[in-house]
């Protein structure tokens, strides 16, 4: 076969490129490690979604929340280490890299998958260049990925399966306005491999003060129903005698609550003991002499905490 004159090389790719995205043709234009290289170039500039186009990147049955430019971090130093044939037009070629997080060494089993204009090979995985992230995000379902807000979608406890490109590191998390979790570093170097992860939601320093306010306030809003036992509360006191005057309720004391995960993604506060004050006129109905009970009520209370984004719904919990 002739020599192509590399003009000729130069200008079927840009021929070419007019049709489709530069970073796919140029992939399938040279060998299998270089092929490999410009799917490395694309997650090094955050480019996910050129590395998305590329043949063979596939995120399976894995949810696809993280293939985003957002959750790159960039990996560098990039080197390719070594191209070994496997047999037939299949290589495994493996190269070593950095990250922010971490780095390491990955290999990647790449095939030819076709010829481009009758000269050049085509290449694509052969296996995706992807990792499962089983990820059990306890206590709610949101997280962030390297800062990338997003969420497991799950409306119960336990792990989901999360697609992440390889080789990368992700900082896995948690923060908003009542709830942060601590960081976890999760390297992911190994195409195919499922890596297990937890990020613990715990109640943020304001969880507890807002709670509180939250909760005065309904225990107060109890006392403008001016009865006994005021519904939906947890204060009422029983009079044998009978009541003249409209019960008058203030609050003394409100429930220091200490705080538990309640049903997914719930938390339940107490229970825990609180102060009331009642006054109110009393008649007696043994001799009709009118007295005043003026005196503290104790209660205890269980609240069903919901949070909503920067909002927290208070309830009061149901028994276990």
């Amino acid at each position: 076969m002739r020599r192509v004159l590399p003009w000729v090389v130069a200008f079927l790719v840009a021929l070419t490129a007019g049709g489709g995205s530069v970073v796919a043709l140029n992939a399938t234009l040279f060998g299998p490690g270089d092929f490999v290289r410009i799917y490395l170039d694309a997650l090094a500039l955050g480019d996910a979604a050129g590395a998305l186009a590329l043949p063979g990147v596939d995120a399976g049955a894995a949810g696809a929340q993280l293939l985003r430019d957002d959750v790159l971090t960039g990996i560098g130093d990039l080197r390719q280490v070594s191209d070994t044939p496997l047999g037939g037009d299949a290589h495994r070629i493996r190269f070593a890299w950095s990250s922010p997080g971490g780095g390491g060494v990955t290999d990647f089993e790449v095939v030819r998958v076709g010829t481009r204009l009758g000269l050049f090979p085509e290449w694509g995985f052969a296996v995706s260049p992807v990792a499962v992230l089983s990820l059990d995000v306890q206590h709610d379902p949101r997280f962030t990925a390297n800062g990338f807000g997003t969420t497991t979608g799950r409306d119960s406890a336990g792990a989901t399966d999360v697609a992440v490109l390889v080789p990368g590191t992700y900082v896995l998390g948690h923060e908003s306005a009542f709830l942060e979790a601590r960081p976890v570093t999760v390297v992911a170097d190994e195409v195919g491999a499922t890596i297990r992860a937890a990020v613990d939601v715990e109640p943020a320093p304001e969880f507890g003060p807002t709670l509180a306010r939250v909760v005065r306030q309904q225990l107060e809003d109890c006392g403008e129903q001016h009865v006994l036992f005021p519904t939906g509360c947890p204060y009422g006191q029983s009079i044998a005698n009978r009541v003249s005057s409209d019960p008058i309720w203030t609050i003394v004391d409100v429930p220091d609550f200490g705080l538990h995960p309640g049903p997914f993604p719930d938390w339940i506060a107490g229970p825990a003991p609180g102060t009331a004050h009642l006054e109110v006129e009393v008649t007696s109905l043994f001799d009709g002499s009118v007295s005043t009970f003026d005196e503290d009520v104790p209660f205890e209370a269980r609240y069903l905490v919901t949070v909503q984004g920067d909002n927290m719904a208070v309830a009061e919990a149901p028994e276990d």
